[in-house]
């Protein structure tokens, strides 16, 4: 039988799995926004930059002032946020109104993950808090794997605007049992913004958390746009560019899963090495295979499993740069990939209304090299 408190995890799963949806899922349908909108494809995708970048930047403030309340009172106020935007989103009020509601959203989503692992933790108990945490990072992974298609085949049969009335409606009723169920937990103690920025004087710290940023802007840049640049090379059907998303999104968890585990036997080092050359290389393949849809998608799903290993395997190794500040630097990596979501959108956008849409591949290879290039150097400096 399960436990009140296993219950409470997996409603916060659940919740996750929503929140994410409405992170990813922009990237789903964005061909179906700029039709609605009539806007450019550049021009939907900064509704990524701006849901990225008021996350990565806003977050960290918000989950300071925040942190004096109770984590139940944190878990709601999260929410609220996020229900704010969520309902926003779809009233056809223009784009600049868009714009706004994804800024609020993606605060909302980003705080609301944040306090949720803390809360999985606690609700796991002593010695079970990594168990209890991962069941968020599952929820969030899974918005890729169902979420993303499911929300194409939604905006197909009704809407895009549809999507974000039936996630607002179940995180509306998600808030509720999170009110009526939860205790008021004591809050834990978050670390201030200055202790946040004194990390980063650490000129290791500073560097790989830019490796971060590169590395989520070459992630960024390919998801945001990937439904553009998969009609360019075929115009598929509904059907299979549905099928197309679960296989990413499995491909997705089959990266966050795996990455952390396999630097757990054969050091992260390696680990991350061999993902930023695995991607840089699968990204030129796709870039010299984008004639045939078949190699594309093979290529793009070893990408993908590829840059979803390196994310945790970062975040292990960032926590062991400096153990006694590995909350910190956990928050503070958070951040930048937020941060990186944001230019990638933003690059991705402007690489598109230069040149073309495979050109995205070319920024993605050149990102992930500049990356894998700072990474060498932050080994070479410190052996």
């Amino acid at each position: 039988m399960l436990s009140t408190n296993y219950l409470r995890i997996y409603l916060l799963t659940l919740i996750s799995f929503l929140v994410g949806t409405s992170q990813f899922i922009i990237a789903g349908v964005l061909d179906k926004i700029a039709t609605s909108l009539d806007i450019s494809i550049s021009s939907a995708g900064q509704l990524v930059t701006v849901f990225a970048l008021a996350s990565g930047l806003g977050t960290p403030i918000l989950t300071v002032l925040v942190s004096k309340y109770s984590l139940k009172k944190q878990l709601l106020i999260a929410l609220f946020i996020f229900l704010v935007g969520a309902f926003l989103t779809p009233l056809n009020l223009g784009y600049d109104v868009l714009i706004f509601a994804r800024i609020i959203t993606g605060i909302g989503t980003i705080l609301f993950v944040v306090v949720a692992y803390v809360v999985a933790g606690r609700l796991a108990g002593e010695g079970k808090q990594g168990s209890g945490m991962s069941y968020i990072a599952l929820g969030f992974s899974l918005s890729q794997v169902a979420g993303v298609p499911l929300g194409r085949i939604i905006a197909n049969i009704y809407n895009w605007q549809m999507i974000f009335y039936i996630v607002g409606v179940l995180v509306l009723l998600g808030s509720i049992v999170v009110m009526l169920s939860f205790q008021n937990r004591t809050p834990q103690k978050m670390p201030s913004l200055k202790e946040q920025m004194y990390i980063l004087k650490d000129k290791r710290v500073a560097l790989s958390l830019s490796i971060t940023v590169f590395a989520f802007i070459t992630f960024s840049a390919i998801t945001t746009f990937i439904t553009p640049l998969i009609f360019s090379i075929e115009k598929v059907s509904e059907h299979t560019l549905a099928l197309i998303f679960t296989i990413l999104g499995i491909a997705s968890v089959i990266g966050s899963k795996s990455g952390a585990t396999i630097a757990d036997k054969i050091g992260v080092t390696r680990v991350l090495s061999a993902t930023l050359i695995i991607t840089a290389i699968s990204l030129i393949a796709m870039n010299v295979f984008s004639s045939s849809l078949s190699v594309f998608i093979t290529m793009l799903t070893i990408w993908n499993i590829t840059i979803w290993m390196f994310g945790p395997t970062q975040g292990l190794n960032l926590s062991k740069m400096v153990p006694t500040h590995a909350s910190i630097l956990l928050s503070l990596n958070s951040s930048f990939v937020q941060v990186g979501f944001a230019l990638g959108a933003f690059l991705g956008g402007i690489t598109i209304e230069s040149f073309s849409i495979h050109s995205i591949l070319l920024l993605g290879v050149m990102s992930t090299l500049i990356a894998l290039a700072i990474y060498l150097y932050t080994l070479k400096k410190h052996t």
